[in-house]
């Protein structure tokens, strides 16, 4: 189980290693994991390493579920690809310092996996075929969907499985076993790499084991309605409606995320069957795991696919009493799968008092952020000190979807600056005034660190005071889910003035007694 230690929020994708393609990768997550123990930090919390279609960047509107993204699959070492394939991709992808194009990647990548493939059916050794087939078979619940999904895609040239020929939309068995024929080799292809990146993410968790460091997951609300997942189990949701959040201070419509409804009526009749697959599918990857958009599991917000903006939506169930009883049942059902896996609930945003209250008796730990810690109902609405959080909490800075520390206290005026020096008792310790510089960064991650809560995880630009973020939440845009390491880890693993900063955050740790 877990115990007290702090963390490092990163993307898998924002891994960075010199000579890379452009993007990260598994095995990369060996120099991150060795670059976090130098900071005193021993966990390492990702964001979904789910499949998205080749023009999506978002890892929350996933084609899966389950399915590693090929994307992520280290090349290097493949039997089949070669040095000299390595050195043309990379030549191909031009200068890694700069922000390389996601359909460029996919290519590339698509290129080098798919001579992986031919390598493995012309010439694998047997011992290789047997691994694929017991793999195959011990994840039987979810692959044989996903490979034959897959396929299709590639047949259909992408178009969404509600456009395909009507006996496959609707899953008629005999179309399905005359594509489970034509498409095989198309199908043992996305098998085998879904093969590969389980075995690279394995020697990874036995990498980490063995460090003492902690790998973290994310369990992602909903799956994009054109997945292998809504595909299979087209009971388990309601394509009528899509589900999102209600009108805010932050928006007046509400926001629209465009993923389909849970039929949480069909769900609950079959004992919660998909989630208690993805937990136990997640307890095989990860040591926890952050279940996204946890209020969802009590009500879902949702509304009717083709309403127009003015739309008001609705929560779905609409009684407080069903709410509450249906989210402690789903989580109840992911408890039971998580074995020792920490579950950690992503509780943010508009969120009724008695869900975390529910959460609490449930023993998983929320979210307290910093900057949203505060006496809303007191005058001027203080931070609250970090010293009051309980210890069934994750203290954080911020999020994928928030804006740098550094930005934050840069935008911030000056008495709402000191209104945050004065909940954390710094007040003549810090020039209210200064900018977020290490000096004042460290008196604010002290105090955080030695909150009572069992893991502090901080996005990896507030440990070092950069500015950059991961994404801007309602909009689009190509620089949101493309953040990378300023430097390669070979580079931050030898530069002075990182590991000058590596020596102070491990100290923060050690003195917080999180390391």
């Amino acid at each position: 189980m877990l115990q007290r230690s702090a963390g490092i929020l990163i993307p898998l994708f924002s891994l960075r290693t010199a000579g890379d393609l452009g993007r990260g990768e598994i095995m990369q997550m060996q120099a991150m994991i060795d670059f976090a123990i130098s900071l005193g930090h021993r966990a390492i919390q990702l964001l979904p390493l789910d499949e998205t279609a080749p023009i999506e960047a978002s890892p929350y509107a996933a084609l899966t579920l389950f399915a590693i993204d090929p994307l992520y699959i280290s090349a290097a070492d493949l039997p089949g690809v070669g040095k000299l394939a390595m050195k043309r991709a990379r030549k191909e992808a031009g200068d890694s310092t700069r922000r390389i194009a996601r359909a460029k990647y996919v290519a590339l990548k698509k290129k080098l996996l798919e001579r992986a493939f031919e390598a493995f059916a012309l010439r694998g050794r047997a011992r290789e075929k047997r691994g694929l087939d017991d793999f195959i078979q011990e994840n039987s619940y979810w692959i044989h969907d996903y490979a034959l999904f897959r396929a299709l895609k590639d047949h259909f040239e992408f178009r969404s499985w509600d456009e395909w020929p009507g006996e496959l939309a609707h899953r008629e068995e005999s179309a399905l076993a005359t594509a489970r024929r034509d498409l095989a080799q198309s199908i043992h292809k996305y098998a085998y790499f879904q093969f590969l990146a389980h075995r690279q993410w394995k020697s990874i968790r036995d990498y980490a084991k063995e460090r003492g460091v902690y790998v973290g997951g994310d369990l992602a609300f909903s799956p994009g309605r054109d997945s292998d997942v809504v595909w299979a189990h087209q009971r388990g949701f309601d394509l009528t409606r899509t589900i999102g959040t209600p009108p805010d201070a932050f928006s007046e419509t509400g926001q629209r995320w465009g993923l389909p409804m849970p039929n949480w009526t069909a769900m609950r009749a079959d004992g919660f069957q998909l989630w208690r697959s993805r937990a136990r599918h997640a307890r095989t990857l990860y040591d926890m795991v952050r279940i996204d958009h946890v209020v969802g599991l009590y009500r879902t917000f949702s509304f009717g696919a083709d309403d127009p903006l003015t739309a008001k939506g609705k929560f779905t169930p609409e009684d407080e009493e069903e709410q509450r009883a249906q989210g402690e049942a789903v989580l109840a059902a992911i408890k039971d799968e998580a074995g020792d896996m920490q579950l950690i609930a992503e509780d943010l945003g508009t969120v009724p008092p008695w869900v975390r209250k529910s959460l609490t008796a449930l023993g998983i730990p929320g979210y307290k952020v910093m900057q949203w810690e505060r006496d809303w109902d007191a005058p001027e609405q203080p931070f609250r000190n970090p010293s009051d959080y309980p210890a069934l909490s994750l203290a954080t800075t911020g999020t994928h979807d928030t804006e740098a520390l550094t930005i934050w206290w840069r935008e911030q005026p000056v008495e709402e600056r000191a209104r945050l020096l004065k909940a954390f008792n710094l007040e003549g310790r810090v020039n209210v005034r200064a900018p977020l510089g290490m000096p004042v960064l460290n008196e604010i991650l002290r105090v955080l660190y030695a909150a009572p809560s069992i893991i502090t995880v901080l996005p990896i630009q507030d440990l070092f005071g950069w500015c950059a973020r991961i994404n801007v939440p309602g909009t689009v845009s190509e620089s949101n889910w493309t953040y990378r390491l300023p430097i390669p880890l070979e580079r931050m693993a030898t530069s002075h003035a990182i590991q000058s900063r590596a020596h102070d955050l491990k100290q923060i740790a050690s003195y917080s007694n999180r390391f």
